[in-house]
């Protein structure tokens, strides 16, 4: 489809949802029907990115809710990667660099975490 042929197909579809939206016999909360040019055998056509959209939100699982308040911290539990990241960046005095890349082989993390977990570990070194 061409860029002429395309503004010409979106010209329509404009027009008639205009028409629509302005009809005075149109009950008010009906949703828009849609445009005839989009419908095949009576099921909505819907482009690529919804569809990938779609795919991809049903393949991720629901996140839980974060609970309102900080847990306290555990006792007598193995430690926590942050309480292990916590420990490397004080180790390594802070280095950003040196830090994030002992994360990445040392705990097995992608570069992204490991630089979430050195934020996280240099906020709680301040706060102590």
């Amino acid at each position: 489809m061409n860029v002429n042929a395309h503004n010409e197909y979106l010209d329509r579809k404009l027009a008639h949802y205009n028409k629509w939206l302005l009809d005075p016999k149109r009950e008010f909360g009906v949703p828009y029907p849609g445009f005839p040019e989009d419908k095949v055998k009576g099921k909505k056509v819907n482009s690529p990115v919804v569809e990938s959209m779609v795919k991809t939100l049903a393949k991720s699982p629901a996140k839980a809710a974060k609970p309102a308040a900080k847990k306290a911290k555990r006792v007598g539990a193995s430690p926590t990667k942050g309480d292990l990241a916590l420990a490397i960046y004080k180790r390594l005095n802070g280095d950003k660099t040196s830090v994030i890349s002992e994360l990445q082989s040392g705990l097995g993390m992608s570069a992204a975490g490991a630089t979430t977990y050195f934020y996280n570990a240099k906020k709680a070194a301040a706060a102590e």
